[in-house]
């Protein structure tokens, strides 16, 4: 099971989403920030941290699952890190991932696609692009 969420705005205006705040950063900037809506975070890791859901906010999702605050986030494996280790494990290398990548445009696109790929060792995950 995929589960992966992308948002994305197309014809995204200021007069719309001018004075947005959360997760998703600053329209203007597009700088992702922390709650406070002035600290800047540049890791994504740090970021999802963040924006966990709170006991005190509504709930976000129909099922309540683990983990819940206090406790952390669990943060995706970096597919460049302990999963070079395994390597022996992995049916997908990263020329691989990048051949099929290579038709998107986007080079931020890409590069998402190729991490993606490397890490559910899935080629499919390139039509989430």
């Amino acid at each position: 099971m995929k589960e992966f969420v992308e948002v994305d705005f197309e014809n995204a205006t200021e007069e719309s989403f001018g004075n947005a705040v959360g997760m998703l950063g600053d329209f203007n900037s597009g700088e992702t920030l922390a709650r406070d809506g002035s600290t800047v975070l540049h890791h994504f890791t740090e970021l999802g941290q963040e924006w966990q859901v709170l006991p005190s906010e509504h709930m976000l999702f129909h099922d309540v699952a683990e983990p819940q605050f206090p406790k952390k986030c669990t943060e995706p494996e970096n597919p460049r890190g302990a999963r070079r280790r395994r390597l022996a494990e992995a049916t997908i290398g990263e020329e691989e991932a990048e051949a099929a990548c290579e038709s998107l445009k986007d080079a931020l696109d890409r590069k998402d696609c190729v991490y993606d790929i490397l890490a559910t060792q899935d080629l499919d995950m390139v039509g989430a692009y």
